[in-house]
């Protein structure tokens, strides 16, 4: 391993020359101008902006822009920011191969200074706009960056000097804007930090790992799909980033070690990617094992779409997922198999949190475990055994905000029960998780959260935020509803004004003592019955569906 230092207009330049590449797994540019901004800003001033991770691998031959690419170094860490660095400079890297495109990044990533600004320390950048771009004082970034030699400033300095009033020019302020002007192309000039790992190809994943746990963001999984890339050259290209960008589009858009665990947790049984046999990555047995995983992986999410979890992003934990794949990997073709029970598990799984943060000891404890059981039940009851939670829920799980990360299987539970009472949406009668055009299921589809006593009814009569926001209070909408058409009436005047029908609020699970438009019984007065009703009215529901499931 080397550590060593590159400036940044070097990094740039070994980008721009194809020194360095980006693997075929890569994400595409995500970063948004705020935060390009912001790295202009960190570099001017001295702030760390992390290091680069690059991993010397002249095995591989699959880059992202083409084969037989002549680089060797994968840019691991750091793509995102190198890409930024080019984007200030100005100069095209490698594997951005659209001109056309390029130039449009160019446009929408520009950066301005405001070489005029009062403080000498914290000049200001900003995004283009009309008066800034009228203005001689603001000046593009890139204009700076872009000079090879900073004896070119001058031209620089010329025309902001130019167009400034004649009475604001002299020598003090020619001095000012040539120091400025110095300081900023000294971004060019600011060192990074380089960690360089050159091992074979069979260490890599244990290298990156523990430059993880040392600090370091990249992902162990991210590594060990490199790794499968490199046994089997252009499988990432031709067979993984279909599949994952098909699933994407589709609401699934999984973490690269959501794959990886799949597929060994469904071949070898193992989570933990340092117990999986070196071998393994070679073609024959990866191969097969990817195709295995692709079918399961479809299959399931298409089971989890009937219940409604259309979209990853309802889910609390997408570590869960790993478990339920291999559940259905290897016992989906018994008979004894039943989906509604391992989707039992997966439910009390999330609400046990039992694979929230850093759970790749516990992932693997019950891969392992599904893997050794004799059947299909004995592996549910192995691995459900270990979890935490009761059997049955009570109604103070829904009396809790539904707006804190420990309540996302709270709301998750809420959504798919009215998904399951074909509850539509009450503004566009929209069946809830349906396309609104035609009767199918909307992939991707996220609730949008209502209160049905609304806030602003809640704020008038003095209620804290705690009692606002509890979950017996939250209903979903469809995205096309503007919540604000109901959040400004009371609850008896919007049921009457858009039609609300009494059955669409019992498939809402509004308590049959609600199931009314009479301003009376919707009196805030009557509030903190209308939660606990409806709190037990949701817990019974869940209950009722969690038998359903468990049979």
């Amino acid at each position: 391993m080397a550590i060593y230092q590159q400036k940044v207009r070097e990094i740039v330049s070994k980008a721009v020359s194809k020194q360095v590449d980006i693997p075929e797994f890569q994400r595409e540019f995500v970063w948004d101008p705020e935060q390009v901004k912001l790295l202009a800003e960190s570099l001017f001033r001295g702030y760390p902006v992390g290091s680069f991770l690059l991993w010397n691998s002249a095995a591989y031959q699959e880059a992202k822009t083409a084969q037989g690419t002549e680089a060797s170094l994968w840019i691991v860490d750091g793509q995102q920011r190198t890409t930024a660095l080019a984007l200030l400079l100005g100069q095209k890297p490698y594997w951005w191969s659209d001109a056309k495109d390029w130039n449009e990044a160019l446009r929408r990533y520009d950066i301005m200074v405001n070489i005029l600004h009062d403080n000498d320390e914290r000049l200001e950048f900003a995004r283009p706009n009309p008066v800034r771009e009228r203005d001689p004082g603001w000046i593009s970034l890139r204009d700076i960056l872009g000079m090879v030699d900073s004896g070119d400033l001058v031209d620089i300095e010329d025309k902001i000097v130019s167009g400034m009033p004649e009475g604001q020019v002299n020598t003090d302020m020619r001095k000012k804007i040539k120091s400025r002007l110095q300081r900023l192309w000294q971004i060019r000039e600011r060192d990074i930090p380089i960690v360089e790992v050159e091992h074979e190809v069979e260490d890599v994943a244990e290298i990156f790992a523990r430059l993880n746990q040392a600090g370091t963001r990249v992902k162990e999984a991210d590594v060990v799909l490199a790794l499968a890339a490199v046994r089997n050259p252009g499988w990432v290209r031709k067979s993984f980033l279909p599949f994952r960008d098909d699933l994407e589009e589709r609401g699934w858009d999984l973490d690269a070690g959501i794959y990886v665990r799949a597929i060994t947790g469904i071949q070898v049984g193992r989570a933990r990617l340092i117990e999986v046999p070196k071998d393994f990555w070679g073609t024959q047995p990866f191969q097969a094992a990817w195709k295995i995983t692709e079918q399961v992986i479809r299959e399931v999410v298409k089971q989890l779409q009937q219940y409604g979890i259309l979209s990853v992003k309802l889910l609390p934990s997408t570590n869960s997922l790993i478990p339920l794949f291999v559940l259905h990997a290897k016992f989906a073709k018994v008979s004894q198999y039943k989906f509604p029970m391992a989707f039992l598990w997966f439910l009390r799984a999330n609400w046990d949190g039992r694979y929230s943060g850093s759970a790749i000891t516990t992932l693997n404890e019950d891969v392992r475990a599904i893997h050794a059981a004799a059947d299909f039940t004995d592996a549910v009851q192995k691995i459900s055994k270990e979890l935490r939670v009761p059997e049955r829920i009570t109604p103070n799980e829904f009396l809790v905000r539904y707006d804190r990360a420990g309540s996302r299987f709270q709301r998750l539970l809420v959504y798919l029960l009215l998904f399951g009472h074909s509850a539509t949406d009450w503004v566009d009668r929209t069946r809830i998780g349906y396309d609104t055009t035609e009767n199918k299921l909307n992939e991707g589809f996220e609730p949008q959260w209502h209160h049905v006593f609304p806030r602003n009814v809640l704020k008038a009569a003095s209620r804290s935020s705690d009692d606002m926001h509890m979950i017996s209070n939250m209903t979903v909408l469809t995205s096309t509803t503007n919540c604000s058409k109901l959040n400004r009436l009371p609850p008896a005047e919007y049921i009457r004004r858009f039609g609300i029908t009494n059955d669409s609020l019992r498939n809402h699970l509004v308590p049959e003592a609600f199931v009314t438009s009479d301003a009376e019984k919707w009196n805030v007065t009557h509030y903190d019955d209308f939660l606990l009703s409806r709190a037990e009215l949701l817990a019974d529901r869940a209950n009722s569906l969690f038998e359903t499931l468990g049979k």
